[in-house]
């Protein structure tokens, strides 16, 4: 087993398949989904709690839509402005290199 930066050992993942006769290619694509379940996650966090996209008591679906484009695009912005950002960490955290700055701290 490989070990983690921080000196942990990797645990086996097990995941679930309902479907009879999966390929090869359908247990990739179904653990390849299950990592990338943490970016989808902390990326609707970030929506939610720093771009405000629930904070808006809006009327119609319209609207919503509309509202949803724009967090979209703040999001954008935040990812693209990367490189222009400065990190200003607190004290008891380690600087982190612009081209890997998370939205949240570009913001």
């Amino acid at each position: 087993m490989e070990k983690l930066p921080s000196g942990g050992v990797n645990k086996p993942v097990w995941l679930w398949w309902s479907r009879a006769g999966a390929t090869e290619a359908d247990v990739d694509r179904c653990w390849q989904s299950f990592l990338r379940r943490f970016d989808i996650e902390h990326t609707f966090r970030l929506f939610k709690q720093a771009l405000g996209w629930t904070k808006p008591r809006l009327r119609s679906s319209e609207a919503a839509d509309r509202w949803t484009c724009l967090v979209i695009a703040a999001y954008a912005q935040l990812r693209l402005a990367r490189p222009l950002a400065t990190d200003l960490c607190r004290p008891w955290e380690k600087p982190t290199e612009p081209n890997e700055l998370t939205p949240a701290r570009v913001r």
